[in-house]
């Protein structure tokens, strides 16, 4: 009887801590979106101080190529270089975003991992290209406000088929 006590209560802190951390406050979803679509904007705008603005001091970046860039101070001159690179590319006539699979959770009462699949697709004429990502991000709440310390992006691969031996 002590046993089935034990799991019984067990199981309720369980199911009660994994509740918690499934969805974050309205609020907190708001404070988020916020830091999303500044960044957006100021990634839209190759506005590379803009942009670091929503990352913490101590903030790191994880990108697609595995680069890895820590702190706030090293992060204008990398986004700086990536903009001005982005400025040799070719310019689509018009390009979308599209966010899917997005879910947000609390690592702690100032922590917030979201976790999202990002496609990026550009119009080139008749011709379409398209770069889809899985993005995590980890927000610390900073004065009243959501900033980033952690972005890892990995590029999204088909995964090969299995084969048999």
């Amino acid at each position: 009887m002590f046993n089935f006590l034990k799991i019984s209560t067990l199981s309720l802190l369980f199911f009660f801590s994994f509740s918690l951390h499934a969805q974050i406050s309205a609020a907190d979803e708001k404070g988020t979106k916020e830091c999303y679509d500044a960044c957006i904007a100021a990634f839209e705008k190759n506005d590379a101080n803009a942009l670091c603005q929503w990352f913490t001091d101590n903030a790191e970046h994880i990108g697609p190529m595995g680069d890895i860039v820590r702190g706030r101070d090293n992060l204008i001159p990398y986004y700086t270089h990536l903009f001005e690179w982005f400025g040799t590319m070719p310019k689509p006539d018009r390009s979308e975003t599209k966010v899917t699979n997005m879910q947000s959770r609390y690592l702690a009462t100032d922590l917030v991992q979201v976790t999202y699949t990002e496609d990026n697709i550009r119009y080139y004429g008749e011709k379409t290209e398209s770069e889809k990502f899985s993005c995590a991000v980890v927000l610390r709440k900073t004065k009243g406000k959501w900033l980033i310390e952690l972005l890892m992006m990995t590029p999204v691969q088909t995964m090969p088929p299995a084969t048999n031996k």
